[in-house]
């Protein structure tokens, strides 16, 4: 009996490469430009082995960022020609300036307007009462011991007052005080030496009627 051979598979023939397309050709391009490569440029890294021409910078440098300064030998202005001491003692001089003349005025400033030679005369009907004087407004009070203060002022004339004697409002007892009206306002009526004074107020009284 013939012994059968083995059946041997056909070889598949090998593919003809086709031509690369265009597109193909144009990305393999792109794909391939590496930089720095082309003639007459600078490579951007070194090759393996190979040192790259350009030198690189060190990351450190000896050049300081702001220049050195110089040391100047300065000279100390002195205390009296600084400014805040010419200000301070400019400020200290008005100070001591403003408080003397509020001093001197203060002494010497004058009082209250006061009335001079004041008078009374008593009539059978009338007292008269007159004095010197600014001019200014007169206030004329009748006083006596144990009773309120009566004012007449209403009744002055220009430095002087008459008050009749049926309105009552004095007796043989009864003095008079004239002040200034302006510089005394709101004050009680002085019946004392002292309080007279303060306000440059002058008594006169009908027993010493002339």
């Amino acid at each position: 009996m013939r012994e059968s051979s083995p059946v041997v598979p056909p070889i598949p023939a090998a593919p003809v490469p086709s031509a690369p397309s265009p597109e193909h050709e144009r990305t393999a391009a792109r794909q391939g430009t590496r930089l720095g490569w082309d003639p007459g440029q600078p490579a951007l890294y070194e090759q393996w082995g190979v040192p790259s021409p350009t030198p690189k910078r060190a990351m450190g440098s000896d050049i300081g960022v702001l220049p050195e300064l110089e040391r100047t030998e300065t000279n100390r202005r002195p205390l009296w020609r600084h400014p805040a001491f010419l200000v301070s003692a400019a400020l200290a001089l008005v100070a001591v300036v403003v408080g003397a003349v509020l001093v001197v005025r203060a002494v010497t400033a004058e009082g209250p307007p006061s009335p001079t030679d004041l008078a009374v005369q008593s009539g059978s009907g009338n007292v008269r009462v007159s004095w010197q004087g600014d001019d200014v407004a007169w206030s004329v009070f009748v006083v006596e011991a144990g009773t309120k203060p009566v004012d007449v002022s209403r009744l002055v004339r220009g430095t002087e007052v008459w008050i009749p004697k049926s309105a009552g409002l004095y007796d043989a007892d009864s003095c008079f005080v004239v002040r200034a009206t302006a510089d005394n306002r709101g004050k009680s009526v002085p019946t004392d030496a002292g309080a007279l004074a303060a306000q440059g107020a002058k008594q006169v009284c009908v027993g010493d009627a002339g």
